[in-house]
């Protein structure tokens, strides 16, 4: 009879699952077929020109394409100059996936990265649906699956979208270890959770300080924070492992002990008497006496912009407060601001459509526009803090996801004030702030009483 009793509690978890699997396979097979009719471009500078097929031109798709196309000329240890400036970790996954195929390449990038967005978002909502929140995890699969941004971005040649898959993941996957409460199983999860974050910091190392908090409070949570330790180390030397490649990668090629190059001057162009916090042409930037290496003038300019922000409070707090809006701004509008020009929901959005005449424009990029724009941005913020009061209030295992999400999103959103306010930077945390908008916007509909379920607990 017990056998029997336990069956029947699963099963209605079961059937939810397969629901859920069906909505991603669903999502998938429609971004397949668009995949497969995206109409092939030439693009590039001249010597550089690249023919694009099977994928979308995100906002540095080029720049991608220059590193990808070198490591494939030159081998991993290319010298070209853009998979030192930048972190060369995408351009090495593109190469990855060239041995499936070059010529197909870019059709079998996006593919994997849509399989890769649809297994994350059904593998998130199945473990909430488990949990004390199961009766939100139906409206939160909806939310991650049909963002029409978050979802196409998985079409588009750049890393955000896998980072924002691998930070649902990771989240999944902790909130599955709470769900079996398995001590061989939470090992396990820990080495997979931690080479995410690994290959996570290898397309993007500003995810490192996020994706460490994560598993260290996680780890501490499971064992507390004596017994831990050696847990905490053996997370961190998987992690680090993946961005030490990539240093190891640009020593071999141009003897530089770094992952990247650009850190310092990113931060220069949003810092400065004149600086907006926002991309500039002119007229940015701290005075900074430069010499030595690239790797070393891009250190004397990261001391130098902090520098500055010491001696500069007040001018400090409106830079911070510009990039804070900018992060969390519209796609488009008066008030957008950010590298999101090719952003593939506006390939079909209907502002885009309205705003093409005059009598349009006037309408979405004038007061109207701003009014609305400025609705939206508060409205979304609103949403997401008062989803994770919310979670918050429960008190168990779903305040400690809260606070997962909120360390996710509120490291990212720190990382972006000492550098520059683009709402492109919000894409890798988007999926986790649309789990708690999706729970604040519920909450305001369905009251306290979805929350009257069993649940798993934190110990």
């Amino acid at each position: 009879m017990a056998s029997k009793s336990k069956r029947a509690q699963m099963s209605p978890a079961r059937n939810m699952s397969k629901a859920f699997m069906y909505w991603a396979i669903a999502v998938f097979i429609v971004k397949v077929l668009i995949i497969f009719r995206i109409e092939g471009i030439n693009t590039g500078s001249v010597g550089k020109m690249f023919y694009v097929d099977g994928a979308w031109l995100g906002a540095d798709g080029e720049n991608y394409l220059v590193g990808y196309n070198a490591l494939l000329k030159e081998g991993i240890f290319s010298p070209e100059d853009i998979l030192n400036y930048w972190p060369a970790g995408y351009p090495l996954f593109i190469l990855l996936l060239s041995l499936l195929g070059k010529s197909w390449v870019l059709t079998t990038l996006s593919i994997v990265q849509s399989l890769l967005f649809s297994y994350a978002a059904y593998l998130f909502a199945s473990q909430l649906y488990k949990t004390r929140i199961k009766n939100f995890s139906y409206i939160i699969l909806l939310f991650i699956l049909l963002n029409p941004t978050l979802s196409l971005s998985s079409i588009v040649i750049g890393y955000e979208s896998i980072t924002a898959s691998g930070l649902i993941i990771i989240l999944a996957l902790i909130v599955k270890s709470f769900n079996e409460k398995n001590e061989q199983k939470f090992l396990r999860y820990l080495i997979i959770n931690s080479t995410i974050s690994g290959l996570l910091v290898f397309l993007q190392p500003r995810l490192i300080l996020s994706c460490i908090l994560i598993t260290f409070i996680w780890v501490i949570t499971w064992k507390g924070l004596k017994a831990s330790a050696f847990l905490m180390i053996l997370s961190l030397a998987i992690t680090l492992i993946f961005p030490a490649t990539l240093i190891y990668r640009n020593h071999k090629s141009v003897g530089l002990n770094s992952i990247s190059t650009n850190l310092g001057i990113t931060m220069n162009i949003g810092a400065g008497d004149k600086a907006t916090g926002g991309y500039m042409q002119e007229g940015y930037g701290v005075p900074c006496e430069l010499s030595g290496t690239s790797v070393e003038q891009d250190n004397q300019r990261v001391r130098c912009v902090l520098d500055w922000y010491t001696q500069n409070p007040t001018k400090v707090i409106k830079l911070f407060y510009n990039k804070s809006v900018y992060f969390w701004s519209p796609w488009f509008g008066p008030v957008g601001n950010g590298t999101m020009a090719r952003n593939p929901w506006l390939k079909i959005s209907p502002l885009q459509s309205i705003a093409s005449n005059p009598e349009g424009a006037n309408l979405i990029l004038g007061p109207f526009g701003k009014l609305v724009s400025w609705a939206w941005l508060i409205g979304g913020l609103a949403l997401l803090f008062y989803g994770y009061l919310v979670l918050w209030r429960q008190n168990s295992l779903e305040r400690f996801l809260g606070n997962l999400a909120i360390i996710a999103i509120g490291t990212n959103w720190l990382v972006s004030l000492i550098s520059i306010g683009d709402h492109r930077f919000r894409i890798p945390i988007m999926g986790i702030s649309l789990f708690l908008q999706a729970i604040g916007l519920k909450s305001l509909f369905g009251g306290r009483k979805l929350f009257m379920v069993e649940g798993p607990t934190l110990r």
